[in-house]
């Protein structure tokens, strides 16, 4: 099920979280994937620091550009955001999703947002990249057990 389901990760300018989501993702096995930000100027490259923390999960950043949530044209199967206000702000713009936006943290039974690592130092990127592909690990799992298991 996990390979056939697309998957868009929302952050606000996706230079940082949302890529990097993307990238464990894809890192993980998983090519139906992209990223997207609310408030994103299009064209940007990731962060480096975002490059950097996730290449310990076998991901990479290069080639990525960031593009706003306005420019996706594909049609996810299920939208994941860093924040509950990121999954408002998607709801707002794209009212047709509200059956398929989840915030990545309550998908897999948690509660509380993804601290945008925005300018602070790598250790708060890795801290982040590490939170990522833990919360990727419990979705994967559950993906394999089916989306109400």
């Amino acid at each position: 099920m996990t390979d056939d389901i697309q998957i868009l990760f929302v952050c606000t300018g996706n230079t940082c979280r949302s890529p990097m989501a993307e990238a464990i993702w894809r890192a993980m096995g998983h090519e139906a994937v992209g990223s997207a930000g609310v408030s994103a100027w299009p064209g940007q490259k990731a962060a480096s620091h975002a490059g950097t923390a996730v290449e310990r999960y076998g991901g990479t950043l290069e080639n990525h550009r960031s593009r706003d949530l306005d420019d996706v044209s594909e049609e996810p199967d299920l939208v994941l955001t860093m924040t509950a206000a990121q999954k408002e702000r998607v709801l707002v713009r794209r009212p047709e999703w509200a059956e398929r936006t989840w915030v990545l943290t309550y998908m897999v039974g948690e509660t509380g947002d993804i601290t945008d690592p925005i300018g602070q130092d790598l250790t708060a990127y890795q801290a982040v990249a590490d939170q990522l592909h833990r919360l990727l690990t419990q979705f994967r799992d559950k993906l394999a057990k089916g989306l109400d298991g």
